[in-house]
């Protein structure tokens, strides 16, 4: 069986996890009693946990309450860290200068260097909208 590895908590639903063990078992790389065998060994470690705690008594549930709120939380941060941060919008004027620039880059790619120098200097004095107009001009 493969050694579990450092900081690799995998966090999936459980609809995914037994899509997974399906196409595993399907692939031959996991054998279906390997998963029975590790959710037969789930349950009996739940019971045993369970009999010390009725055996501990009300403390006993008490800190299993605890314990339980305590492993939620923290499968709750590393399913948090584990997804993608959030892009941040960007704003239409941002868009705009963008579609501009690459506008622009088209215009100029297949220009000489003498003109380009000449599209640049349109672009500083007038704008963009004047520089690609012009190299679309100077372009044929």
């Amino acid at each position: 069986m493969a050694r579990r590895r450092k900081g690799s908590l995998v966090t999936l639903s459980a609809e995914r996890a037994r899509e997974a063990l399906t196409y595993l078992v399907a692939e031959g790389r996991i054998a279906a009693r390997e998963v029975e065998k590790a959710l037969d060994n789930r349950d009996r470690l739940i019971r045993e946990i369970r009999e010390r705690m009725a055996a501990l008594g009300v403390e006993g549930v008490r800190t299993g309450r605890r314990l339980a709120k305590r492993a939620a939380k923290s499968y709750r941060s590393a399913e948090k860290a584990t997804r993608k941060p959030r892009r941040k919008a960007v704003s239409a004027a941002t868009k705009a200068a963008r579609r501009a620039q690459g506008q622009y880059m088209a215009a100029v790619r297949s220009l000489s260097k003498d003109v380009r120098k000449r599209v640049r200097e349109i672009r500083k004095s007038k704008g963009v909208k004047a520089a690609i107009a012009a190299a679309k001009k100077l372009a044929k």
